[in-house]
């Protein structure tokens, strides 16, 4: 199984992970989750909750339960790759676009 992290989820995961330390007691928080998440949908790649489906695709989001961050992907089988769109708080008033 491969993983792709496309460069607008790779700076919002930077930017939170950021925040997380200078903000919060528990600094290690985020990067954890995200680790623990990547490491789960790397197993397990349809387990994320379908999100929508759009041109033949099916945008998947998986919750980070303890900081509320949804991570949006798409699974491809064939190509046996995941590919992280992007991170999202899910505290928000509304949703990404993907």
């Amino acid at each position: 199984m491969k993983l792709k992290v496309l460069e607008e989820a790779r700076k919002q995961y930077l930017a939170e992970q950021a925040w997380w330390v200078e903000n919060t007691d528990h600094k290690k928080l985020f990067a954890r989750e995200y680790r623990d998440a990547i490491r789960h949908l790397l197993v397990s790649p349809e387990s994320g909750t379908i999100y929508t489906r759009r041109r033949g695709r099916v945008p998947r989001r998986w919750l980070m339960p303890e900081t509320q961050y949804h991570i949006y992907y798409r699974f491809d089988a064939e190509a046996q790759v995941i590919v992280i769109y992007t991170l999202w708080s899910a505290t928000r008033g509304h949703s990404p676009e993907v």
